[in-house]
């Protein structure tokens, strides 16, 4: 490990720029590195360790800092989740913190594997030919994280997930438009086993499609009636003859007295920093920081 001294360079021009993908890199080959880290764990993922508001205050332009990643980690076989902040500057784990109790984002392997698991599941197989299926393929298996389901949902001991089924007519058909009625599947995803199919009762697939693609909607529909294609739009022009009002200048912009910066991370999208508004000359702060970390969406309420 280097010392305080033997600083590594980045090529970040600003403590709050996003991870490149070299730093990524770094971070993930230091973590491995690391005694707590064994053959069985995942990154959920790595993101940029913001420093403090302070640190960041007082910053200038060529100046050092600590640049730093973290880092989000399940082990599935031993059902932990760690914490763990890198310094990329020295090169080294400054923190490796296990939390209790508490579940990870899923993970892309997981969405995968989680599919395989309900597809080859003979119960589920059972439910799907009561429904009249017998061409697994084109089932379309939506991995759902399954939140609180009572008392004995202990994150600690089990990971789970709630996967819903759609069906499609063919290898691009939209199978949302298909959703299979009362069948809800629970997958341990640490185990990646079927813990249980419920099945509450066959319910009759939709008959209409929900297409948006023209070779694919613009056809005979499964009730002997045609999808309308609407009629092209006029066409809209927009020019900026004298170029745009902004500038962007890494992940710095200026947008006439507007003065921000962008950041991007996998919990919250978007991020804000040091949005201000030059007065008269004078830059004046308006916030520090601003992300929107979640929106809910009412799915089927009127």
């Amino acid at each position: 490990m280097t010392t305080l001294n033997e600083r590594i360079s980045t090529a970040a021009k600003h403590p709050l720029e996003p991870l490149s993908e070299e730093e990524i890199t770094q971070a993930s080959t230091v973590t491995k590195g690391a005694d707590q880290f064994t053959g069985s764990t995942r990154f959920v993922y790595i993101e940029l360790a913001e420093p403090a508001k302070d640190v960041v205050a007082e910053w200038t332009a060529g100046s050092e800092w600590d640049r730093r990643a973290a880092c989000l980690l399940r082990d599935p076989k031993v059902k932990t989740t760690a914490e763990v902040t890198v310094s990329l500057s020295r090169n080294e784990v400054v923190s490796w913190r296990f939390v209790d109790g508490v579940q990870p984002p899923m993970m892309f392997e997981e969405f995968m594997a989680c599919e395989e698991a309900v597809r080859n599941d003979s119960r589920w197989q059972d439910a799907m030919r009561k429904r009249g299926v017998e061409d697994f393929s084109l089932a379309m298996i939506d991995p759902w994280a399954s939140g609180y389901t009572g008392p004995d949902d202990d994150p600690a001991k089990v990971r789970l997930a709630r996967p819903l089924t759609f069906m499609r007519t063919s290898e691009f058909d939209n199978g949302y438009a298909r959703p299979v009625e009362g069948l809800i599947v629970t997958v341990d995803l640490d185990t990646m086993t079927v813990i249980d199919v419920a099945d509450h009762g066959v319910v009759a697939f939709p008959m209409m499609d929900g297409n948006y693609e023209p070779e694919l909607a613009f056809k005979e529909n499964n009730i002997g009636g045609f999808t309308q294609q609407r009629a092209p739009m006029k066409e809209i022009r927009i020019t900026q003859p004298d170029g745009p009002s902004f500038e962007v200048d890494g992940h710095a912009i200026s947008w006439g007295p507007w003065r921000c910066r962008i950041g991007f991370n996998p919990r919250e999208g978007l991020t804000l920093h040091d949005v201000g508004y030059v007065d008269k000359g004078t830059l004046r702060p308006v916030l520090y920081r601003a992300s929107l970390t979640e929106m809910y969406v009412p799915y089927g309420d009127p």
